[in-house]
């Protein structure tokens, strides 16, 4: 009978352990769901699609500041050094999020016009090079 219960302690702790808490994927689904049905079954306003790039802004932000629980088991199994390391692709992901969203925003609010982004961009590559030059 021992021998029983010594394989069924095993087979539970060799089961994958399930993490607890709130999905950021699931609520982004959850609010483009509503969203979507808000959009068919009601009358918002135009403006209101203006403001498609906060969730890129809000789901970068979320990424940055939310520690995935398998860093967490990295630090206690091989060290910080190495779970930074492999942590480094999401959080260069969420700030890739985050500074397209806040890019996008100003045009989609009507701050700026599309246009004045190639003559912006040719200002900053040349204040750039010229920077780069004088130091």
């Amino acid at each position: 009978m021992r021998d029983a219960m010594t394989e069924f302690e095993l087979d539970t702790a060799r089961r994958p352990h399930r993490r607890r808490g709130l999905s950021g994927l699931g609520l982004l689904l959850v609010a483009l769901g509503l969203l979507a049905a808000a959009v068919t079954y009601a009358h918002l306003p135009v403006r209101v699609f203006g403001f498609w790039p906060v969730v890129f802004v809000v789901v970068g932000i979320f990424g940055l500041l939310r520690r995935p629980g398998w860093v967490n088991e990295l630090d206690l199994q091989f060290g910080l050094q190495v779970s930074r390391a492999l942590d480094r692709p999401r959080r260069a992901f969420s700030l890739f999020l985050l500074a397209f969203g806040c890019f996008c925003l100003p045009f989609t609010l009507g701050l700026l016009n599309a246009r004045w982004i190639g003559p912006l961009l040719l200002l900053a590559l040349g204040l750039l090079l010229l920077w780069r030059r004088a130091r």
